[in-house]
């Protein structure tokens, strides 16, 4: 089976690895001409861990993040309102771990070239449109200066981002992203460790 995958972010490549490890021929194209560690901090829930854990990559993902011990709210008095264990603290077989993005993405990137081949990592190639036939899939891609590269395959793995042409091909009546108006700034400092 043949699987095209289009796009280099955390859920085509973990797709990628995930149907490689049952056989498939696995391609992935990415929009981006190189795929760099970007993003923010996030939280790596347990049943993502899992997934993770059996493609073989949560000792790497550990040492790159914090094993999460607690979610605790609190109000603007700093007084506690709820809390609750995370990940093994609460009984799960994988941490929740907080960790950078890009350190994830770099992990599942760097097993990907190893287990696929990096020649099966192709960058700057844009999901354009697709077709499908009895039993094969047509897709082309387009690289940043406009030439058009079809390929074959059996499946295609739609992870093209939030501006997906998958998406607006399939739900044409959808339309764009709708911005929520909500922006989140983030900043780090030095301080002395508290609660867990």
């Amino acid at each position: 089976m043949k699987v095209i995958v289009a796009g280099a972010g955390i859920g085509g490549l973990a797709a990628a690895l995930a149907l490689h490890a049952v056989g498939a021929e696995v391609v992935v194209y990415e929009a981006a001409p190189q795929v760099l560690p970007l993003g923010v901090g996030i939280n790596l829930l347990p049943h993502a861990g899992e997934v993770l854990a059996e493609l073989g990559l949560m000792d790497q993902l550990t040492a790159l993040g914090v094993a999460t011990r607690e979610l605790v709210y609190f109000n603007r008095l700093g007084q506690r309102i709820w809390g609750e264990p995370r990940g093994r603290f609460a009984g799960h077989a994988t941490p929740q771990l907080s960790l950078p993005r890009g350190a994830l993405q770099s992990t599942l990137l760097a097993a990907a070239r190893a287990r696929l081949g990096a020649e099966r990592i192709v960058c700057d190639r844009r999901l354009a449109r697709f077709t499908q036939d009895v039993g094969m899939m047509s897709v082309t891609f387009i690289s940043a200066s406009g030439e058009a590269f079809e390929v074959q395959g059996d499946i295609l793995v739609a992870a093209d981002g939030i501006h997906s042409a998958a998406r607006a091909a399939l739900f044409p009546g959808e339309g764009p992203p709708v911005y929520s108006g909500r922006t989140l700034w983030r900043a780090t400092t030095l301080a002395p460790p508290f609660l867990s």
